[in-house]
């Protein structure tokens, strides 16, 4: 009998995971991910990491897999929030299941990538549920909210009338807060009432102001920007006197004060609020979810769908309208 030939085994060395971590950051600026959203990933994956070596459960790459994430996971739901912050005005306590699945999906993610870049031959992790999270109720503003949040603000000065339209222009075109510190004087269109947002992705799309909007910018550029003395010239509509856009931190404190004088109790008042406002009350007015998707710059109707949150009030109108046994005609009392 001829005896049985060897295959030769050829083994590829393991990557160590901070050459794969560099390569990873690369890829994501490749793919024009924000700096915010690069850092977010990255630092989340550093964390997993150290946790792995300090276990100790870390082994190379290919050897990692659900039983590393589950006690990370484990980990992670005993971990205080904001930790070596004493200073920070948050809640404390462990971090929220919202957090510990943020951070299960990066790393599911970092584990998809390097299958796609055969770093690894399967991928362990395609299939591992995310952490479940309780429903979040989500606060929408109402008209009368609304009112009296833009009443507060004193339009007899330049920071009042900034302050005003940059509630305008929230709340006219649901876009995100980063998307409105960035925006710059050449992607005002006034004459067909359009500015062009620079959204998440590097995509580019058209959102639509109405005319109050447009007349409270009009106002601004021709007399607040234009008095306004910067250092260096500035391509930003909305700038700091160095020529800088304005943070979105300053939004978020304006907003804190702002709903504090309000009374409005119980109630985050961040920029956020004002996209999920946006989009309750335009598909309450009757918004085609398609088009809403397109302005709001959302990938998929899913989304989209989640930033809607009708009002009892509203829903009962929508079925009165829509009811297959409410517009039936077939008399309206039973017959005895």
């Amino acid at each position: 009998m001829k005896s049985a030939v060897k295959q030769k085994v050829v083994v590829v060395p393991s990557v160590p995971f901070r050459k794969l971590l560099d390569e990873y950051r690369s890829n994501l600026k490749a793919m024009n991910r924000s700096p915010r959203t690069i850092f977010w990933y990255l630092e989340i994956l550093e964390r997993y990491f150290a946790f792995l070596k300090a276990s100790p459960l870390l082994k190379p790459i290919e050897q990692l897999g659900t039983h590393e994430l589950i006690s990370y996971i484990l980990h992670l739901q005993n971990t205080d929030r904001w930790p070596n912050r004493p200073n920070i005005e948050k809640k404390t306590g462990k971090l929220s299941p919202y957090s510990v699945q943020g951070q299960v999906r990066a790393i599911k993610a970092f584990w998809s990538w390097l299958q796609r870049e055969s770093h690894v031959d399967d991928n362990p992790l395609a299939k591992f549920p995310l952490p479940k999270v309780p429903e979040k109720p989500v606060n929408v503003l109402t008209i009368d909210q609304i009112n009296k949040l833009l009443n507060l603000i004193d339009r007899s000065t330049h920071k009042g009338l900034l302050h005003y339209l940059i509630l305008l222009i929230l709340l006219d075109t649901g876009i995100r807060v980063s998307e409105l510190v960035h925006l710059r004087i050449d992607d005002m269109d006034l004459q067909h009432n359009r500015l062009q947002v620079l959204g998440k992705g590097q995509k580019v799309r058209s959102v639509f102001i109405s005319k109050l909007t447009k007349n409270h910018l009009t106002h601004y550029l021709n007399y607040c920007r234009a008095q306004q003395i910067c250092s260096a010239p500035s391509p930003y509509l909305f700038s700091t006197p160095d020529g800088e856009h304005i943070s979105v931190n300053s939004i978020q404190q304006f907003l804190r004060r702002l709903a504090n004088r309000a009374g409005l109790d119980g109630i985050k008042c961040s920029p956020h609020i004002f996209r999920h406002t946006f989009a309750t009350h335009a598909v309450a007015n009757g918004a085609n979810l398609f088009a809403l998707r397109d302005i709001m710059g959302h990938a998929t109707l899913q989304t989209t769908m989640k930033y809607t949150h009708l009002q009892p009030h509203d829903l009962q109108i929508q079925h009165a309208k829509f009811s297959p046994v409410a517009n039936l005609d077939i008399g309206k009392t039973p017959k005895r």
